[in-house]
């Protein structure tokens, strides 16, 4: 502990002493023009007068106290041009390496993630601030973590739970609606209850997929064919899309890329659903692939949406809009967990939502 006592110094005092280092080897340095100066400006004519006094001469004439004014005026000049040198060397180069142990922990800070889960050693910086402030951050970073596995791991499982209750409640009601002589006012309220059943499963089962992307639990990752896939998808999309028409266009002829397959159709699926589910009666959705971009364009009588909002959990439009408001979140989820964009436009009543894929590895 004594030895490390001795190593670790404040900041404060670990800059005075390199500047006091710094300008003891810049005085050092300019010992030659001290001495240089005092020879010429001084000693030369007190030597002269010296002579005279001996030798019981006269005294010469001499400038003395103007050498002596002009020798004090360079000499102040000189510590001053020593101190300012010293000053800005201090400042300059030896400040920002002191400093660079809290620049190093501040870009790691800048990149840090909880979801990530990664946790770096910050090396001992011997300046008893910077010691202090990588402890107090380690301190902070292990009990966030802690926190939010703890939170993950009873959302997730919290999730998962309520799936076989709701999944017998279902199966219950269907019993139910099968029952004979039930009144009409009876089986308008068991659908009633089968519908918000069915929309607690739809959102259980959204929000499990969300826990599972931010506990990065879609590992396997494989070569899928976007456009095939998307191809694959659009046939029983367009059975539930009613008088909504919905329309392809790809103008590539394959597109790989490397992906979780799960999820790559989970963002699929849900843009077209979204494009849907949000348009007017017989109106159109067209889904492009163009270069290394999927866009999902849609007719609305909506407005133009908040491209600051569109892309939070359980976010609507207004009251009227139907769905649980995850599916985007959804398509913003699986475009992060893979390093995609995704991003909103609107352009004359024309919603669209474009993922960006990035240059081909």
């Amino acid at each position: 502990m004594k030895s490390r006592r001795k190593k670790t110094r404040s900041l404060s005092r670990k800059m005075l002493g390199q500047f006091a280092i710094c300008l003891a080897l810049l005085l050092l340095l300019a010992t030659p023009l001290f001495y240089g100066l005092t020879k010429h400006y001084y000693a030369e004519d007190m030597q002269d007068l010296v002579e005279a006094v001996k030798q019981g001469d006269p005294l010469p004439a001499s400038d003395l106290e103007e050498d002596i004014l002009h020798g004090i005026m360079i000499q102040f000049g000189l510590m001053t041009l020593v101190l300012a040198l010293a000053m800005v060397l201090t400042l300059r180069f030896i400040s920002w390496r002191l400093w660079k142990p809290f620049d190093k922990t501040l870009r790691w800070m800048e990149t840090f993630r909880l979801e990530d889960g990664c946790v770096t050693v910050f090396s001992e910086s011997h300046v008893a601030e910077f010691d202090r402030l990588n402890r107090a951050l380690l301190l902070l970073i292990h009990n966030s973590l802690v926190s939010y596995r703890m939170q993950k791991e009873f959302t997730e499982n919290a999730l998962r739970e309520l799936q076989i209750p709701l999944a017998v409640f279902q199966s219950k009601l269907d019993l139910l609606l099968q029952l004979p002589g039930l009144t009409a006012r009876q089986a308008e309220l068991v659908r009633g209850l089968y519908e918000n059943a069915n929309r607690l499963a739809r959102l259980n089962r959204n929000l499990l997929l969300l826990a599972k992307i931010d506990n990065r639990q879609y590992q396997t990752m494989e070569e899928v064919d976007l456009p095939e896939l998307v191809g694959d998808l659009l046939p029983s999309l367009e059975s539930l899309s009613g008088s909504v028409s919905i329309y392809k266009d790809f103008q590539v002829p394959d597109l790989k890329l490397r992906a979780n397959r799960t999820l790559l159709e989970s963002l699929g699926n849900n843009l077209v659903v979204n494009a849907v589910r949000h348009n007017r009666p017989d109106g159109m959705v067209m889904v492009h692939i163009i270069g290394r971009q999927l866009e999902v364009v849609n007719t609305s009588d909506e407005p133009a949406l908040n491209k600051n909002l569109i892309f939070r959990r359980f976010y609507r439009s207004s009251e009227a809009t139907k769905g649980s408001g995850l599916g985007l979140a959804i398509v913003k989820a699986v475009c992060d967990y893979h390093g995609w964009k995704v991003s909103y436009c609107y352009e004359y009543g024309f919603h669209s939502f474009i993922v960006d894929f990035g240059e081909a590895h």
